[in-house]
């Protein structure tokens, strides 16, 4: 590709313009597929999450883009494969997106800072 030089901060940013040119139609559902693939970052955007998928280890993980070759290289390796996995997903089944929607709903209400407040007592319903 014309312009970019393999690193993870420029396919990443080439990834996101193409998308926001789709409208959000070609990642659409990707954040949702990663925070559940992740278990977590539900507050971070897409290029995160992948490092937190290459990364698992958060010692280890760069604060926000790579920043040594062996770094980058397994970054890179990370997005292609999770883009390729999601792809898979979201594709190359029947409702792939809307199973990808409801298996992000189900990680949301396993989480508990997403359940509703209780009510207390005597308050008005």
């Amino acid at each position: 590709m014309y312009g970019l030089d393999g690193s993870y901060r420029l396919l990443t940013t080439y990834v996101a313009g193409f998308d926001a040119g789709s409208d959000g139609t070609l990642l659409q559902g990707c954040r949702e597929w990663l925070i559940v693939q992740v278990g977590g970052g539900n507050n971070l955007v897409w290029q995160a999450l992948v490092l937190m998928l290459a990364f698992p280890d958060s010692a280890s993980r760069p604060c926000f883009w790579p920043t040594n070759e062996e770094q980058n290289a397994v970054a890179v390796e990370a997005l292609f494969l999770a883009f390729k996995r999601f792809f898979a997903d979201r594709d190359d089944r029947v409702n792939g997106l809307e199973l990808i929607q409801a298996d992000y709903d189900q990680w949301l209400l396993r989480q508990p800072w997403a359940a509703p407040p209780e009510r207390q007592a005597g308050s008005p319903q």
